[in-house]
């Protein structure tokens, strides 16, 4: 089963894949230089069946809740990312060196119908699948305007968040190697 993560980022109103505005970048740096306010999405990809592509949500909060969410998954607890705009909400079990992962109609406390139904995700791809999606994200506003990194309380906490879901990957990972 094909497992893949993609960012797409809402520009003047059409959802385009990122790599797509990097490469139309100075087209499009007017309508992303308010990055808090830039809407994306976190597009989950199964057998190449496309899931929440028309789901807006501000994207360097939903980024920042994966990333921040990933330390705990990767410890073992079962973690939620709810978001803002819809009632969706994306849950993650961790189970050994996988993670049963699902996409659904609801609430954090209620699933209503899921989207995708609860499937096994190897934890080495929705880890580094996770960091690329943030890493890619930073990668744009650096282009955009490198001084939100200091000046946007966002981007200061994805930051923080993807430095920390990187160091709880490495441990995992040396730990997997020591058993």
């Amino acid at each position: 089963m094909g497992f893949q993560l993609q960012l797409k980022i809402e520009v003047g109103g059409e959802i385009v894949d990122y790599s797509k505005v990097l490469s139309n970048l100075d087209a499009l740096r007017e309508q992303l230089v308010d990055s808090p306010t830039v809407k994306g999405m976190i597009v989950v990809k199964v057998d190449g069946v496309e899931y929440g592509a028309d789901l807006s949500e501000p994207v360097l909060r939903l980024a920042d809740q994966w990333v921040r969410k990933l330390s705990w998954v990767i410890g073992g607890d079962t973690e939620t990312v709810a978001l803002r705009n819809s009632e969706h909400c994306f849950a993650f079990v961790p189970t050994g060196d996988s993670v049963e992962f699902s996409f659904f109609a609801g609430t954090e406390s209620e699933i209503e119908d899921y989207v995708i139904e609860p499937m096994n995700v190897r934890l080495e791809s929705l880890a580094t699948q996770a960091v690329k999606i943030c890493e890619n994200l930073l990668e744009v506003i650096q282009k955009v305007d490198p001084n939100l990194f200091e000046s946007d309380e966002d981007c200061k906490d994805l930051v923080v968040s993807l430095d920390e879901g990187k160091k709880a990957w490495h441990r995992y990972q040396l730990q997997s190697k020591r058993r």
